[in-house]
């Protein structure tokens, strides 16, 4: 068994700490545990020389200086941390303090527009697991407000808003509405009365091929080579599967020109759609780029 498992849980969090400290700011030292744990001196040290055991190739002591320092030659690190989980952590205030990277100079997302009512989210999740109606007050920008009956069983973000996919009860058929245009809902039906009904979601079960590629227009991106790097494409692409209802959403995210013909202008689109096809008799098609049926209406 990994020694790393026998420690305890708070142990364990802190040692993990430790080393993200030392990975990304390229030394530690004992107030790096007072600091954010309310250990003592002797604590602080203890867990240093344990971190010291487990990896003795990871760090050196400073003695001038008193800090622990990264050894970049034999620097492996002990600690699994996806990508994900590390860009995750540099969001964090006082992880961006403790790094020296807060302020002006500090780590940023763009900020979310619109968030769901917290009370909301919380009565679609219940009624997506118990699989019960929700009578809704829902404002549509085409239709403008409209009672509807619906039997959510979905959610999925398209990067501005969070959506849920569900079946209209009145229109007889599955579509996505977005969060925070849901003025109200209630549970109407609790029992569960739609066994399933995620399987008979098509548009939901659907996954559908996306091949990325550079821009063709050289005008649009003049080295092509940059977006392969960029995007760690492999054979000049970046292939995907992504769900037919969602497909839509995140292509216009992605700023993704899906056009036959690569017609769309402009810096910002850098990626194209290579396998436009793959689009055919997708729902959610109208909101990619290059697809809009907003000249249809």
């Amino acid at each position: 068994m990994n020694r790393l498992d026998q420690l305890p849980k708070n142990v364990y969090d802190r040692l993990e700490y430790l080393e993200f400290m030392l990975r990304f700011r390229g030394w530690i030292s004992r107030s790096d545990l007072t600091d954010r744990f309310g250990l003592g001196e002797a604590a602080a040290t203890r867990d240093i020389r344990l971190y010291k055991e487990l990896s003795p190739d990871n760090l050196k002591l400073n003695q001038s200086s008193k800090k622990y320092e990264i050894l970049d030659d034999g620097f492996h690190p002990i600690f699994a941390l996806p990508v994900q989980s590390a860009l995750s952590k540099l969001r964090k205030r006082n992880i961006c303090d403790a790094l020296g990277i807060s302020g002006s100079n500090g780590s940023f997302s763009p900020v979310r527009l619109v968030l769901p009512d917290v009370d909301l989210l919380a009565t679609i999740t219940r009624a997506i697991s118990v699989g019960a109606q929700l009578r809704t007050v829902y404002r549509s920008v085409k239709n403008g407000r409209s009672v509807k009956n619906l039997v959510p069983h979905a959610l999925f973000d398209n990067g501005i808003h969070w959506y849920m996919r569900a079946f209209d009860l009145d229109k007889n058929s599955f579509r996505s509405y977005a969060l925070t245009r849901i003025c109200n809902a209630h549970i109407d039906r609790q029992v569960n009365e739609h066994p399933d009904l995620k399987l008979k979601d098509f548009q939901w079960s659907r996954m559908v091929s996306v091949e990325l590629t550079p821009h063709p227009d050289r005008k649009n991106v003049p080295h092509p080579e940059t977006i392969e790097y960029d995007f760690d494409m492999k054979d000049g692409a970046l292939k995907l599967m992504v769900r037919a209802a969602v497909v839509g959403y995140w292509l216009h995210y992605w700023n993704v020109d899906c056009t036959e013909d690569h017609s769309l202008k402009g810096y910002n689109y850098q990626l194209w759609l290579r396998n436009h096809q793959t689009l055919y008799d997708v729902e959610s098609r109208g909101i990619a780029p290059g697809l809009s049926t907003y000249d249809q209406d």
